[in-house]
């Protein structure tokens, strides 16, 4: 049974695993779903002071089978996957090596797949009305190849995070299993990193935002809760732009 009014924003009880999400839109994540009621487990490739966190590297496939199966088994099952854990190498498409490539692939969109994967077969195991719910952190620039640097690998995997999502959607939507994506844009967290050290690039990505400025965490933060939560039930298969009007240009 669906909640109704605002607790339908609410996630009491469920139990939400969210990669990457040691720091910036993760960690935001991981503490707006604590405060919905959720149980959270943090899985990043870093130590977290988070209580009950694992440090593991989602492009490890049997390293993610094995920290899903043992969350799993100490909560019943899992109800949320929040997929944000993500790298980005900015390199020109000449410069960047194979391997590099190989390794935004390997965890932006390999490891997204095998997260899901392996959280579906326990989604609906701890709470037969909840049948599970997946958000991808995708990006503008999985929208758009009008990017202000070359950024070939990370544009190209955010592009297959989207299809990967909608293809999921419709493919688990008989089995009660939503797949969404949120699309944020340049977002203030240490992911952007150097870019901020630049202050004409960081003009000109305030000047192609309508809002002019920057996201702030907590802001793509609300809109994966509300894909996660049961608000958003009638919702599979989208891709929630978090841009400040980017993509409306």
């Amino acid at each position: 049974m669906v909640p109704s009014g605002l607790a339908r924003f609410r996630l009491d009880g469920q139990v939400c695993v969210i990669t990457g999400g040691g720091q910036g839109i993760g960690r935001a994540c991981a503490d707006l779903f604590e405060e919905a009621g959720a149980t959270v487990v943090i899985v990043d490739r870093e130590a977290s002071d988070r209580p009950g966190a694992l440090a593991i590297d989602v492009s490890d496939a049997s390293a993610v089978e094995r920290a899903f199966d043992a969350i799993a088994a100490r909560h019943g099952g899992l109800d949320v996957l929040v997929n944000n854990a993500g790298v980005s190498i900015r390199k020109p498409s000449d410069e960047l090596s194979l391997d590099e490539w190989n390794r935004v692939v390997a965890v932006n969109l390999t490891a997204a797949f095998v997260c899901a994967r392996t959280a579906l077969r326990h989604f609906g195991r701890r709470d037969a009305g909840v049948r599970g719910a997946v958000v991808n952190t995708a990006s503008i620039m999985g929208l758009s190849g009008g990017g202000l640097y070359p950024n070939i690998s990370y544009q190209t995997t955010k592009g297959g995070l989207v299809n990967m999502t909608r293809a999921l959607a419709v493919e688990w939507a008989p089995r009660g299993i939503r797949v969404n994506a949120v699309a944020p844009t340049w977002t203030r967290t240490g992911f952007i990193g150097q870019l901020e050290t630049q202050p004409d690039l960081m003009a000109r990505i305030r000047a192609v935002t309508p809002l002019q400025r920057l996201a702030e965490p907590e802001e793509v933060a609300a809109a994966m809760l509300f894909l996660a939560s049961p608000a958003a039930s009638m919702v599979t298969g989208h891709v929630l732009a978090v841009d400040g009007g980017f993509l409306a240009q």
